[in-house]
């Protein structure tokens, strides 16, 4: 949780379809992980937990605004991660936060997929960019900020989030191979930590 996210609902039959709604989510997930993304269809999902398909619609418009919860909630798990590195502090914040970065993708690569490279409504750096991905936005230039504070803070920021995600993304393609991924981390961890 980033401290940013609302308090859950007090009323019963609120918790109870936030609830139906996280379970969706979740099962929705778990075959994207296990099968890949196009294995996911609302009828897939509502067969896999019990419901019909019209409860999947309760809660979601279509399949792409379930898909696009997912990835809102990634953010939200990412943004809570570099929190905490944040929050941990040390001497070499960036290369903490690039190994987090990358243990994030590696754990959930499908989840980091959806985020990242699949196609999804959600749109970046635009007035209608979601509130999720400005806040995973922000986490990141805050600790830019601290180290980087006479330069563009948000260029350095896209710059550090592009190396991350391209050692994500090329891990996960198996572009590199596995052992180079912490010299990899130490690298780009130096460009920005100095």
């Amino acid at each position: 949780m980033t401290g940013q996210e609302h308090p859950p609902p007090t009323d019963p039959r609120e918790r109870r379809r936030l609830a139906r709604r996280h379970e969706i989510m979740d099962v929705a997930l778990a075959i994207a992980e296990g099968e890949g993304w196009e294995a996911v269809t609302t009828r897939r999902v509502a067969r896999s937990i019990d419901y019909s398909q019209p409860v999947i619609y309760q809660h979601f418009a279509s399949r792409d605004d379930l898909v696009a919860a997912i990835a809102r909630r990634g953010f939200d798990t990412l943004t809570g991660e570099i929190e905490s590195v944040a929050r941990a502090g040390g001497a070499r914040p960036f290369e903490g936060l690039c190994r987090r970065y990358v243990e994030f993708g590696r754990r959930r690569p499908r989840l980091y997929e959806v985020m990242f490279g699949a196609p999804t409504s959600l749109v970046f750096a635009t007035a209608d960019t979601p509130e999720e991905l400005r806040r995973t936005f922000l986490a990141l230039r805050e600790l830019v900020a601290r180290g980087h504070q006479s330069e563009d803070a948000d260029g350095v920021t896209e710059f550090f989030w592009a190396c991350c995600h391209g050692l994500v993304s090329l891990l996960l393609a198996g572009r590199i191979p596995e052992t180079r991924v912490e010299e990899h981390v130490r690298r780009i961890g130096h460009l920005l930590d100095g």
